[in-house]
């Protein structure tokens, strides 16, 4: 569906500006740019390439969506690590979920962020997932591809993702 294609891109721009390096935005994916579904448009006309910007509008809520993600990136130095020893200390790969969920943590502190802790889920699948989760006392950052301001989301270890989303928790100081 509609729905589903969108949820589909943001989960891909999640990935994106969550990732270690230089993030790569692609103009126009911030408000679902398509060029008319034409996959590789190098000798297409400028009605194909062209960038339309009443798409902006119409999905402004993908826009604040990126402009959220990227924010968050300037803020917290744990998504931006300058060296591949400290990405390698700091960041770990979590193992033994479902297939379609894909998780790491990142030790903010160790990295120099104000985040203790942060825990990075994406569920790539068309499914609602639950699933346990080291318990603690979290926050949300980001819960089925929006911006939250819950504090205390993980406190009893399980947590429901939705279908093709991303979601943050993270640990104050």
């Amino acid at each position: 569906t509609e729905a589903e294609r969108v949820n589909m891109h943001e989960l891909a721009l999640s990935i994106v500006l969550t990732s270690q390096g230089i993030s790569f935005l692609h103009a126009g994916s911030e408000f679902l740019r398509s060029k008319k579904g034409v996959e590789n448009s190098f000798e297409s006309p400028d009605s194909i390439n062209a960038i339309d910007w009443s798409l902006k509008t119409k999905n402004k809520y993908v826009f604040d969506y990126v402009k959220a993600l990227v924010k968050m990136r300037k803020e917290h130095p744990a998504f931006r690590m300058p060296t591949a020893n400290l990405i390698g200390t700091t960041l770990q790969f979590e193992e033994g979920y479902p297939e379609g969920i894909f998780a790491y943590r990142i030790n903010g502190k160790a990295s120099g962020d104000k985040w203790k802790m942060i825990f990075i889920l994406f569920n790539g699948t068309g499914e609602e997932k639950g699933l346990v989760v080291q318990a603690g006392q979290y926050d949300v950052a980001v819960s089925g591809n929006i911006f939250s301001d819950v504090t205390g989301g993980g406190k009893d270890g399980y947590l429901k993702l939705q279908p093709y989303t991303c979601t943050i928790l993270y640990e104050k100081e």
